[in-house]
């Protein structure tokens, strides 16, 4: 986002402080994110953070998230202090208004990490914490309806990304539209290693950039930003442990408290592409290098997917 355009998304943040906490705030720090941009506001009614969303309908999926994950959390989450809409630049956005929690993100905490090790097993915990919670009733579906089986869950929440890659208005690749269409047909053999399994509640994007951390010590301090948390399968939340920080080995660390079924090297790729497409599709993002990078990581794993390999992509 351009400089201009986040100045008027902290005019409209120092302005909603004053009309919802009844206090005058300093504005600390802009951050533009992929579902919306946050304002670090430091006020006389307490410190927090304003947040914009730019798709319809996420803050009410973050609040629902907190609520669902908090009390299963080792570690701070925020609490919610106002949700509503604001017109910003000549566009009706989303409103959070979040307890700001101590800590900074991974990659403003000091380098090397003091204890890499300990701080990987803080984040792990909370992740197996939350993944220790399931539900008898099996698997949640987007209408929070359950299913005993998680190809049928699978199958409701992944058939609308499987139309929007085939459909005419689709930005991807003929190629990698060829792709999604083998991903979709082999969904049953990914999935068949992981029958019988119980589902898990997910936090949906737990990688090191959603939780807080000391700058200096590097101990973790709090989680944050829940996607589209439900009961789902662990697997379909710890792919994201290797998006940010690889240094700490997060999904390396996980993976000692977790004997994954077989094919799990091939299958976090499966799981990984098609949390892309829903992104793509929430907001209409698209990288047809990234697409073509990630298959080819899948390729490289799944002997079937072969064709939609290159040298230089697997090797990124």
């Amino acid at each position: 986002m351009e400089k201009s355009a986040i100045s008027e998304y902290a005019t409209a943040a120092l302005a909603c402080y004053q009309a919802q906490c009844g206090g005058v705030a300093t504005l600390d720090r802009e951050i533009s994110g992929f579902y919306g941009c946050a304002l670090l506001l430091s006020g006389s009614a307490g410190d927090v953070v304003v947040k914009f969303g730019w798709q319809p309908a996420r803050a009410e999926q973050e609040v629902i998230g907190l609520s669902r994950l908090a009390p299963h959390c080792r570690v701070a989450m925020p609490d919610v202090i106002w949700r509503g809409t604001m017109m910003v630049l000549g566009a009706q956005r989303d409103v959070l208004i979040l307890s700001r929690l101590p800590g900074v993100a991974p990659w403003d905490v000091a380098k090397p990490w003091a204890n890499p090790e300990h701080t990987a097993q803080q984040v792990v915990d909370v992740l197996l914490g939350w993944h220790a919670v399931s539900d008898e009733r099996g698997f949640e579906l987007p209408d929070g309806g359950f299913v005993g089986d998680l190809l049928s869950a699978f199958d409701a929440w992944t058939l609308p990304l499987h139309d929007y890659v085939q459909s005419d208005a689709s930005p991807f690749t003929q190629q990698q539209k060829r792709a999604y269409a083998l991903l979709w047909q082999q969904r049953q053999r990914f999935l068949a290693p992981l029958a019988g399994m119980p589902s898990s509640l997910v936090h949906d994007d737990p990688h090191a950039g959603n939780f807080l951390f000391d700058a200096h010590s590097g101990e973790l301090l709090a989680a944050l930003d829940p996607c589209d948390v439900a009961f789902r399968h662990r697997e379909q939340d710890i792919f994201h442990l290797a998006d940010v920080a690889p240094e700490l080995q997060l999904l390396e660390t996980y993976l000692q408290h977790y004997d994954a079924p077989k094919g799990f090297t091939a299958r976090r790729w499966f799981f990984s592409l098609w949390d892309d497409v829903k992104h793509s599709r929430n907001l209409r993002w698209y990288d047809a290098q990234w697409f073509d990078d990630k298959l080819a990581k899948l390729a490289v794993e799944d002997a079937a997917f072969a064709e939609f390999g290159s040298k230089e992509a697997s090797h990124a």
